[in-house]
């Protein structure tokens, strides 16, 4: 016996780079694929569900750079705070229900269980920060399991494995670097092209110790440190240290590095690969020569 699923998808203008919906034949749930610069078109799509979960993708051709999980009883409205907050995205994948097959539970627990996958898979930036723990009924948790399969399911089938490697453009190197001031081990990569540093889950962070001087404190920094360890991102070691939960992405190798250890760092000598060569000699002093 063969075990066949039949896909449907609908090209609105016939544009095959604009908006798509597709839905799979026995289920109610609809998946709306939306470029950033067509929200306003998506927006006016009728008889569209309100409830469910979404990703934004910072999406190269299938190429995953960036992603966010999140839930919404807006529908497509919800992705007008984000087309204002978040600058990164360049598509949303939406999965929608009608509200009489997902209660509000349903959805929290599906968007717990989709950051938690992004999180754990890929080679992509997640920019989510927080880590919600919502209390999942035993007679809805088989439900929402099939739920996140199907979803993934449909991803793949559009080209957006969330399972897959990141992107892979000349910048994102994927050569880890780390700290070694007072023995914290921050680990992170450099993006050539754009300068700019990701630290990495499993970071070790040192709070203890103020970021910026105590003239004058990095306050952004600071505050960024505060709200990491209220989600519970920042988590205590038991070795007066706390561990990042979370990839941050940072401006600079310094930025990263002062929030990493604290004090007035100078990232391109702070952070060191395996070897023991600092950034500015792999980046800089190495490719002068």
């Amino acid at each position: 016996m063969i075990d066949l699923k039949t896909l449907t998808m609908q090209v609105i203008n016939g544009d095959a780079d604009g908006i798509k919906i597709c839905r799979i034949a026995g289920s109610t749930l609809v998946t709306i694929v939306i470029p950033r610069e067509l929200l306003s078109e998506a927006k006016g799509l009728p008889e569209i569900p309100k409830r469910g979960i979404y990703y934004l993708l910072d999406d190269n051709k299938g190429r995953l750079k960036r992603v966010y999980a999140g839930q919404t009883v807006q529908g497509i409205q919800r992705l007008d705070d984000h087309n204002q907050r978040k600058d990164w995205w360049n598509k949303a994948v939406m999965f929608l229900a009608p509200d009489t097959e997902f209660s509000m539970d349903v959805v929290s627990g599906l968007e717990s269980i989709a950051i938690k996958y992004i999180k754990e898979h890929g080679a992509y930036e997640v920019e989510n920060t927080n880590d919600p723990k919502p209390y999942i009924s035993p007679y809805n948790e088989a439900f929402i399991h099939a739920l996140h399969d199907d979803i993934l399911f449909r991803m793949a089938l559009l080209g957006f494995g969330l399972d897959a490697v990141g992107d892979d453009s000349p910048g994102a190197s994927s050569q880890i670097f780390h700290t070694l001031r007072r023995g914290v081990r921050g680990l992170g990569r450099y993006n050539a092209v754009e300068g700019s540093f990701d630290v990495l889950p499993g970071s070790k962070i040192d709070l203890g110790t103020l970021a910026g001087t105590k003239l004058h404190p990095n306050a952004k920094l600071e505050s960024l440190r505060r709200k990491l360890v209220d989600s519970g991102e920042l988590a205590p070691t038991g070795e007066g240290l706390h561990e990042l939960g979370c990839t941050l992405h940072f401006d600079s190798p310094s930025a990263a590095a002062v929030f990493v250890l604290g004090g007035s760092c100078n990232g391109w000598t702070e952070w060191v690969d395996e070897s023991g060569r600092t950034l500015s000699f792999v980046y800089r002093d190495s490719r002068t020569d």
